[in-house]
């Protein structure tokens, strides 16, 4: 069945969308909805996908969730791309926007195009959509669909198999590279767009998968150079592919080659260094107007000479999904584990890979429990790598983040980086790589896994001891509440107490009873501890003591004291009793992370950091 307007929507705007097919349908206009639509035990994803080829027309309802889903997504580009080819990007797009702002809407040609409001009369919106299907005589999938675009130098740079999210960024990427589209509305420029955060964000995976859902977009072709690579053997394999063989610059040979050919293209140059002249990055951008320039570098001041697309680390839920997208067959707690190993070192993609990749051999459980110790380094890929990328900042750098990193995950105030001399430049040097970030005019932040790897692959801990402690006692200085001296003692003897314990040092073979019995003593000394600073002293360390009791200790040994009494006890009369000590240690295990945490923060109100090299 041919239909005259296939409807867009997230489940979250179910209602409100099925109210509007319904007033489309009342008008004499033929609907699919994915709803009615897609018949019982067919393919979902293929169903929609032929009914959107047999539609005139896509609606989108673009709610605030809707450039969230993958699914509308690629219905939208589909369309999208189906206008683009016969002339206009909007011919077969038609827009319902039910939020006050646009800022969510893109790309940047539906942002600039009028749309209707639910606010507004629902007959301007049936008049639109009645005379937009009047103009479209063929359906979406009758558009000519043309040749998928050449890559040069072959082969293809293609993305993960199972890319995660980005939404949102494929579209600002767009709107970068066709900024003529929207010259009112947003200025024009340049179709050059800069795609940058720190190293292991996922920028050239971003790139490739842009290729991939848009190079219909570029029939002229996708050019993907490597900044590492020598630039004039690559420059000439592309002159040569394109037939421009010959004399001259072969930068020169590859613009006639494109000119002659007079159709869109893009030309990516992938893993631009940082602190690069300007005039040096502009000469790697394409020869010829007719190709898009993409660059992906860690160095955000480049955006100088386009747009910019920033990428920060990946939120949550899509973090997750990353990492359990890697897991062939998802074990019992692997959800949980995958929570964590996001919790730790945030939504950096990078290291995320590297942990599943450690995971398909120990399991992620068993990865989340090695996460912080020293003697297994799941993370020295992205270490390293972090670690050279900020060696350009030199000693100062260094010294910065260790400072910032003392904070995490609160920011930094600058004016506490006073104390370790003329930092300006370094300072400079890291915010344009992404690896700190301004934040409220006034502080420094570092992403999770920056201020996890410093923590853990500092090559100089003496050091990292040294600028810790005094960014602490910087901070216990500014803090805006007052910590007393009782408090500040108290914080600390409880501090040392929990860094010579067990689980916060490895266990190695044995002393489970002798675990349990330190904890019992630790949760009495710190209950003596809150005793002591009385009722005047302020709440900090009140609020730590009473999480480490009550939250960490108790539910721990509530459960694990008396079971290991009673196999003790049984052991006496009955030797096929439950042997619980292997769950137990796993237990154990489970306790240092949240134990780790708390000595972060007695940190911070003590001023000192031991313990801290630990986390």
């Amino acid at each position: 069945m041919a239909w005259d307007v296939f409807l867009s929507y997230c489940r979250s705007d179910t209602t409100p969308a099925e109210a509007l097919a319904a007033e489309l349908r009342a008008r004499g206009l033929r609907v699919f909805q994915d709803e009615v639509g897609v018949h019982r035990f067919d393919s979902v994803s293929r169903t929609i996908m032929a009914e959107l080829g047999r539609s005139r027309l896509l609606l989108a309802y673009y709610s605030h969730a809707y450039p969230t889903r993958r699914a509308c997504q690629q219905e939208l580009v589909t369309a999208f791309l189906a206008g683009q080819r016969e002339g206009d990007p909007l011919r077969r797009v038609l827009v319902v926007n039910p939020e006050r702002g646009t800022g969510h809407i893109e790309p940047i040609e539906l942002r600039d195009a009028r749309f209707w409001s639910p606010s507004a009369e629902l007959r301007h919106l049936i008049e639109a959509v009645t005379r937009k299907v009047d103009e479209l005589p063929t359906p979406i999938g009758g558009v000519d669909q043309r040749r998928a675009p050449l890559w040069l130098p072959a082969p293809a740079h293609r993305p993960p198999a199972r890319f995660v999210g980005r939404t949102a960024e494929l579209w600002r990427l767009h709107s970068a590279l066709h900024p003529q589209s929207a010259t009112l509305t947003e200025g024009g420029g340049e179709p050059v767009a800069v795609v940058h955060g720190v190293g292991g964000i996922g920028a050239s995976s971003l790139v490739s998968e842009y290729a991939r859902q848009f190079g219909a977009t570029f029939p002229g072709g996708v050019f993907w150079l490597s900044a590492a690579d020598p630039w004039p053997e690559q420059l000439t394999a592309i002159a040569s592919a394109l037939g421009a063989d010959g004399d001259g610059h072969a930068a020169d040979r590859v613009a006639v080659a494109l000119e002659a050919r007079r159709e869109p293209c893009l030309w990516v140059v992938d893993g631009v260094p940082a602190g690069l002249p300007l005039d040096r990055v502009r000469r790697l951008l394409s020869p010829h107007p007719l190709a898009a320039s993409v660059i992906t570098t860690t160095d955000g001041s480049y955006a100088e000479l386009g747009a910019g697309v920033a990428l920060t680390e990946l939120p949550a839920a899509q973090a997750i999904r990353l990492v359990l997208n890697q897991v062939d067959e998802l074990a019992p707690g692997d959800r949980e584990s995958a929570h964590k190993l996001v919790d730790a070192v945030g939504g950096h993609p990078g290291a995320l890979l590297d942990l599943a990749a450690s995971a398909r051999s120990a399991g992620l459980d068993s990865v989340r429990r090695r996460l912080f110790s020293r003697d297994w380094p799941v993370l020295e890929t992205t270490a390293k790598r972090l670690l050279a990328e900020v060696d350009g900042a030199g000693e100062a750098g260094l010294d910065v983040l260790r400072a910032v990193t003392a904070f995490a995950p609160d920011p930094l105030p600058l004016p506490v980086l006073d104390g370790l001399g003329p930092v300006g430049l370094a300072v400079d040097r890291l915010s344009r790589q992404s690896v700190v970030r301004l934040v409220g005019g006034g502080a420094l932040e570092v992403p999770a896994v920056v201020a996890h790897v410093i923590r853990h692959s500092d090559p100089d801990p003496a050091r990292h001891e040294r600028i810790s402690a005094a960014a602490l006692a910087a901070r216990r200085e500014r803090d805006d509440f007052a910590v007393d001296d009782r408090e500040r003692a108290a914080a600390f003897r409880v501090q040392v107490e929990l860094a010579h314990r067990v689980p916060v040092r490895p266990l190695g073979g044995g002393g489970l009873r002798e675990a349990i019995s330190s904890l019992h003593s630790i949760f009495s000394f710190t209950r003596e501890q809150l005793r002591e600073c009385g009722p005047d002293s302020s709440q900090r360390f009140g609020e730590v003591a009473e999480r480490l009791m009550e939250e960490v200790l108790r539910p721990f040994l509530s459960e694990w004291h008396p079971a290991l009494r009673r196999f003790e006890d049984r052991t006496q009369f009955d030797d096929s009793a439950w042997d619980p000590t292997a769950e137990l240690r796993n237990a154990l295990d489970a306790l240092r992370e949240p134990l780790l945490a708390v000595i972060g923060d007695l940190a911070r109100i003590s001023g000192n950091p031991h313990g801290t090299r630990y986390l």
